[in-house]
């Protein structure tokens, strides 16, 4: 077996869907997987346990089991030293980069946060206490041990965990200081598209405070703080009052401009024109938390303002109101 093919999803036929076709059956399985990738999937690397042509139309039979093999991933080595905010024995915060995902992905098995500090720590404990999406910098929190990562995912659970954003918006917000209060849900009018917005799929209670720390020419720095934690919150929040996060693909262009990102897998020079910058301008700042072995001690992380977000900021402070 390929090193780089690290397992396989093994999902059982149950009486509830005996007989429908197998993209479909794959649909209802990995609901976040788009109908080209699960073909491209069933054309690749499906298997069948029972004798049967592995097509997208064949039936699946109850009782049987369609397997998902990983695919096989050709990963160049890449730098990876962050800097690191906080160290105890317990807990672990990094001050993270952009453009790298923190987890395992179908895509990415070995240059994710968690896979390679495990590895040059030597610390294989080392678990993720929350998530930040891969454009998104900033605080990354882990625990040392499995314990203190499960006492952190709780207290983030329970909204006992304080997080605040810098965020480089498009335009100006009109108040200075504000609150959205959006239910947010999935979108799933497109089904590569798993967007959010208050009229997604089972929409639940999202709210952020926003507060603008500087208007420039083109863009606006916000902070913003999360009241909940939803899914892609502030982005969200951001792009159904008309202000998306400067370079975020997935709020700041239409499906179609989208769907040709995704074919292209790159920026062409009018989308990124458009977006005004190459990655999503959103940074984690600050964390406050309670330490999962003594909760009167108060945990502070901080994270300044990374470079390439600084840099536009500067530019568009003094930008003609042409472009940056």
């Amino acid at each position: 077996m390929d090193e780089s093919k690290a397992s396989a999803a093994r999902f059982k036929v149950g009486p509830a869907f005996a007989g429908i076709r197998l993209d479909q059956f794959l649909q209802r399985m990995i609901p976040r997987l788009s109908r080209n990738r699960i073909q491209k999937a069933i054309d690749e690397r499906v298997r069948l346990t029972w004798d049967a042509p592995v097509k997208a139309s064949t039936p699946v039979r109850e009782g049987e089991a369609v397997i998902v093999d990983d695919p096989v991933v050709n990963e160049q080595p890449i730098v990876f030293a962050p800097t690191i905010l906080f160290e105890d024995d317990d807990l672990l915060a990094i001050d993270k980069p952009p453009g790298i995902v923190v987890h395992p992905t179908h895509s990415h098995l070995r240059n994710t946060v968690i896979t390679l500090l495990r590895k040059q720590r030597n610390e294989p404990s080392l678990t993720l206490a929350h998530r930040l999406d891969a454009e998104t910098s900033g605080v990354l929190l882990l625990g040392r041990h499995t314990w203190a990562a499960r006492k952190i995912q709780a207290a983030f659970q329970r909204g006992q965990v304080h997080k605040a954003y810098l965020a480089l918006v498009q335009g100006h917000p009109a108040e200075d200081h504000f609150e959205v209060d959006l239910p947010l849900g999935p979108l799933t009018r497109d089904s590569f598209v798993f967007r959010q917005a208050p009229d997604g799929e089972d929409a639940r209670a999202s709210r952020t405070i926003f507060t603008i720390l500087e208007r420039g020419t083109r863009f606006s720095l916000v902070r913003a703080e999360l009241l909940t934690g939803r899914r892609h919150q502030i982005r969200a929040h951001l792009a159904a009052i008309g202000h998306p996060v400067a370079g975020d693909k997935l709020y700041g262009l239409d499906d179609r401009d989208y769907r040709c990102f995704l074919r292209r897998g790159q920026l062409g020079q009018d989308m990124l024109a458009r977006l005004g910058a190459p990655r999503t301008m959103l940074h984690s700042c600050h964390l406050e938390l309670c330490h999962p072995r003594d909760a009167q001690r108060r945990i502070v992380v901080t994270s300044p303002m990374p470079g390439d977000m600084a840099t536009i900021l500067a530019a568009d402070r003094t930008a003609t109101g042409e472009g940056w």
